[in-house]
This record gives structure tokens, sequence and C-alpha cells, in this order.
């Protein structure tokens, strides 16, 4: 019963082409949103903008959480997405969350947050911290596309 609709527009196209994959299905999502004086809807996925040097954003976090089945498929999935982390440390984590596993074995996230607020979905934080998630998020999501590729295949 997947509804595309109720999707962030820009992560779509991986929501679609995971439930392709036999050996996983997707939990939840968010493309992760900015809010500031300015840029008012909550649910905005246009890049940052009409922003002052001093401005405070309220982030929503980005993530992906995924059910992922222990088969040799999965296991691949899982190690491709637990080496998202490399892309920068100290803004994505992988792992899992103790409310998705209580319901969905197997079940894992990865995530766009400052380290420091890994635990929150939420945080405020400077405009140009901001603008580095902002880099940060598209880095990852552009990786998952190309990972799933890569599954596809």
């Amino acid at each position: 019963n997947l509804n595309l609709d109720a999707i962030d527009t820009p992560i779509v196209d991986i929501i679609s082409n995971l439930s392709q994959l036999s050996y996983c299905y997707t939990l939840q999502c968010c493309w992760g949103h900015f809010i500031h004086e300015k840029q008012l809807k909550r649910h905005d996925v246009k890049p940052l903008s009409n922003y002052s040097e001093d401005t405070i954003v309220h982030y929503r976090l980005a993530y992906l959480a995924l059910c992922i089945h222990p088969d040799e498929d999965g296991k691949r999935l899982y190690r491709d997405l637990r080496n998202l982390v490399q892309i920068n440390p100290d803004y994505i984590q992988f792992g899992s969350a103790d409310w998705f596993w209580q319901k969905h074995i197997n079940s894992f996230a990865v995530q766009v947050e400052p380290d420091r607020f890994r635990t929150k979905d939420s945080v405020k934080i400077k405009i140009t911290e901001a603008l580095h998630i902002q880099e940060v998020r598209e880095q990852m999501f552009k990786s998952i596309r190309e990972i799933i590729l890569h599954h596809k295949i």
C-alpha cells in the first residue's frame, strides 16, 4: 500500500526503486526540512534561501528507515547503507532505533543530523551549519540512489 504522494518529492524515486527490491521495505523517510523566519512552510523541500547571516534554522531530520531481510542481498544492502557514514561521520549516522526494532526486526535507519543531536528529530542551528547539512543531505541521497541502482542490476 505504498502511497508515493505522501513522500517528499525529492526522494520519491528512491522509495519507488526500493519497493522493487524483494529483500527490503521502507518504514519511514523524510527529505529533511529547513524552517526559518523567511521560509516558514513546514514541509518545504526547496533549498535554503532568503536568509541573513544570523538566521537560526529549525532543521527537521533527513532520514531513511528500512526493514532489511537478512539474506545475502539484504546483507549487501545493509553494508552499502552502513558505509554512507563515510561521507561525513560528523553528520551521518546509521543504526537501529529501538522503536522500529520492536515492531520490525532487522530495521535500520540512515540519517543526516549533527552527531551531537543524533537522538533528536529536530534541532535549531545556525544558517552556516544548515547550509552544510543541506550539502551532506544531497550527497547522502545521491549515494543512496547509486546503491539502489547497483542493487537493481
